[in-house]
């Protein structure tokens, strides 16, 4: 049994609006959808929810408003377990929502709306809130918090894993430690799409990690010179949306089980695999579900 790690998440939350539609793109002014849910949803705070549901101890850091969204928001959280204690709850501030079309080949496509009255602001964190943490994710959305976070866990010591989807915040980048982005994101950095090619671009300082994740191609990275392309697993997909996070935030909790490269690369794309086969966070596997698709897979760590 591995011991429980204690992770940092800090970045978005928000409350998902998803339909399921029965084809896309429309071809006329109205599409059906055969299905609506509501559920919690954002980078940091997915990850959140996955490190949990692999056995971590997880506390978030984010940004509520007090509107329905933002209780139904974290009401889930709380339920998966995740430490909200440090989440800010801004009276009269309106959440961050997103509509979500679900396609039939489980492709998902985001319509966010950023909220109003987020103030983002590093007044008031914790100065205990890493104590004991051996991994901090950051999605780049509030850069206040990130800022002080990320440059006090490197004063720490402390590893940190990016989670970013576009140039926003680009910044912010120069403390992490594992740098994993979107294939758009690589391509906005390179002015192509050319994931490979935009690595070099990408990296901050020499001893960073840096990799772009590529949905059903896998997962290209370098760490020093060598480039290396993990396949992603072949899974029945039923909804894609929330994988990218999962895989985040399975990574960070490798990461601070100091596991190599490769093998924090290989259970964090069985994780996102895993998450594809059913909707929702429900879908989000336990620790022995992917160590099972790992020893099925030949990809067991070295442990």
């Amino acid at each position: 049994m591995m011991a429980a790690p204690r992770l940092v998440m800090v970045g978005l939350s928000c409350l998902d609006h998803i339909w399921q539609v029965e084809h896309f793109p429309p071809t006329n002014s109205r599409t059906h959808a055969h299905s609506y849910r509501t559920q919690g949803g954002g980078p940091a705070a997915t990850a959140a929810v996955t490190a949990a549901r692999l056995g971590a101890q997880v506390a978030l850091v984010a940004l509520h408003g007090d509107d329905a969204n933002g209780q139904a928001a974290l009401a889930e959280l709380e339920r998966y377990g995740v430490d909200c204690s440090q989440l800010r709850v801004i009276p009269g501030a309106a959440s961050w929502v997103s509509a979500v079309l679900v396609a039939p080949n489980g492709e998902r496509y985001i319509f966010p709306y950023r909220g109003a009255g987020l103030i983002d602001s590093a007044e008031g964190l914790s100065s205990t809130l890493l104590d004991g943490v051996s991994c901090l994710l950051c999605d780049g959305r509030h850069p206040a918090m990130s800022r002080a976070l990320l440059g006090a866990a490197r004063k720490r010591g402390i590893p940190t894993v990016g989670d970013w989807s576009n140039t926003r915040h680009w910044e912010l980048t120069r403390y992490i430690d594992y740098l994993l982005v979107s294939e758009e994101c690589a391509a906005e950095i390179l002015g192509r799409n050319e994931p490979e090619a935009a690595l070099a671009r990408l990296r901050q300082f020499p001893e960073q990690l840096v990799g772009v994740t590529l949905g059903e191609r896998g997962f290209i990275y370098q760490h020093g010179t060598a480039v290396r392309h993990l396949p992603a697993l072949p899974v029945e997909v039923v909804d894609t949306n929330g994988a990218g996070d999962a895989f985040h935030g399975a990574y960070a909790y490798a990461v601070a089980h100091s596991w190599d490269d490769l093998e924090c690369a290989r259970f964090a794309s069985v994780t996102a695999a895993l998450k594809c086969r059913a909707v929702s966070r429900e879908g989000l596997p336990t620790r022995a579900e992917v160590m099972e698709l790992l020893r099925v897979a030949g990809w067991l760590p070295n442990r």
